[in-house]
């Protein structure tokens, strides 16, 4: 029996902080900041449309958690922002995930692999509830303040290549 537990745990897929925000950075996210404008990655990970205003797209999760005086609230709050430089030639898009039930360790959690395997180096912080990645012109952050959400934001500025 101990030999078919051993066994399993070699076998099992390495624990994440949160898969949901994890799928959202790796299919959604550094996509859309690289250029991609296909919605659909968004839409099958349960994300629906709320407001669409110029270069700005907002979608949330269709899971919800009920506040204290009752009102329902998307868990995920997701929005694509993509400002092509048609004013000033700087292309800056922006991916901005907000986890309204994860804590900023999970979701920490939840992005570090993905990115240290796509090759973003972590740079230091001071800030205990902040971590930050760079790599080329792409910038991913984790963030949150006390008894706020945990926001994941994911940009790419053409000033920095």
């Amino acid at each position: 029996m101990l030999a078919a537990l051993f066994a399993a745990a070699l076998f099992s897929p390495p624990l994440q902080g949160d898969d949901l925000t994890r799928d959202v950075l790796v299919n959604v996210c550094l996509p859309f900041v690289g250029g991609e404008k296909d919605r659909a990655p968004a839409e099958f990970l349960g994300f629906t449309v709320v407001s669409e205003e110029g270069p700005v797209v907002e979608m949330e999760s269709g899971d919800a958690v009920t506040r204290s005086g009752g009102d329902r609230i998307a868990k995920y709050m997701l929005q694509l922002a993509d400002d092509e430089g048609d004013d000033d030639g700087e292309v800056l898009r922006a991916c901005t995930l907000q986890g309204r039930t994860i804590d900023f360790a999970s979701a920490r959690g939840a992005v570090r692999r993905p990115l240290e395997q796509a090759g973003f180096v972590a740079e230091p912080t001071t800030s205990a509830n902040r971590a930050l990645w760079t790599k080329g012109a792409v910038t991913v952050s984790v963030r949150q303040a006390e008894g706020r959400a945990t926001v994941v934001r994911v940009t790419y500025t053409s000033t920095e290549e």
